[in-house]
């Protein structure tokens, strides 16, 4: 920056001082802004199941995401989830458990049934909605 030459000497100093403090100023404030945390996959998950976008998931909500999921899993449309479709999935307890029937495979129905006895089993306060709250507090249990 040059010199005005209708600034003194004393009056450019004071200028260049309150440039110097306010460039200071703005890069403390930078590295003093709190940081955004990013959201968690269960945050984005929540999120994305919320459907009216109230904060809390109803047993509608857990069921319409979990219907899209079962028929996005069930490759060849025949309405259940076998091994192949649910890939590593299928060794898990929670697969072998909710297969109701001990067919190998899960249908539509047996996937329902499991996830609203979920839906019960983390409900802690039993209003009949799902919090972030509750659902952390339900998957921290499982750790």
């Amino acid at each position: 920056m040059s010199r005005d030459a209708n600034l003194s000497p004393e009056n450019w100093s004071k200028v260049m001082r309150v440039l110097i403090a306010a460039a200071a100023a703005a890069a403390f404030a930078a590295f003093a802004a709190p940081a955004v945390a990013e959201p968690t996959d269960m945050e984005i998950v929540f999120i994305k199941s919320d459907e009216n976008g109230d904060g809390v998931l109803s047993k509608g909500e857990v069921l319409i995401i979990s219907i899209r999921q079962f028929d996005e899993s069930d490759a060849n449309g025949d309405q259940v989830i076998d091994a192949e479709e649910a890939g590593e999935i299928a060794t898990h307890v929670e697969f072998t458990d909710n297969d109701a029937d001990k067919s190998g495979s899960l249908s539509l129905e047996e996937m329902i049934e499991e996830k609203l006895a979920d839906f019960k089993a983390i409900d802690a306060d039993s209003d009949g909605f799902l919090t972030m709250e509750e659902i952390e507090t339900a998957y921290e249990g499982q750790q």
